[in-house]
């Protein structure tokens, strides 16, 4: 493994977390009736966009640390 890939992939993990936790700390659910049984809606779509992408960027950042040198 590149000492580089280790180091970014540490970054990222780190971000997600702080993402993470951001998006548990403000997410709130509410549910509408409909005929279908109603759907949940949730109430921070900036955090858990941003939680969604810090995610993606951790998986790439895995990716590429575990690619062979």
């Amino acid at each position: 493994m590149k000492y580089d890939a280790v180091q970014e992939a540490i970054a990222e993990a780190k971000r997600f977390i702080k993402r993470a936790e951001a998006y548990q700390k403000t997410r709130t659910f509410t549910k509408w009736s409909s005929r279908q049984g109603g759907f949940w809606s949730n109430g921070a779509p900036i955090e858990s966009g941003a939680c969604r992408r810090a995610s993606m960027d951790l998986t790439r950042a895995l990716a590429k640390m575990r690619r062979p040198r």
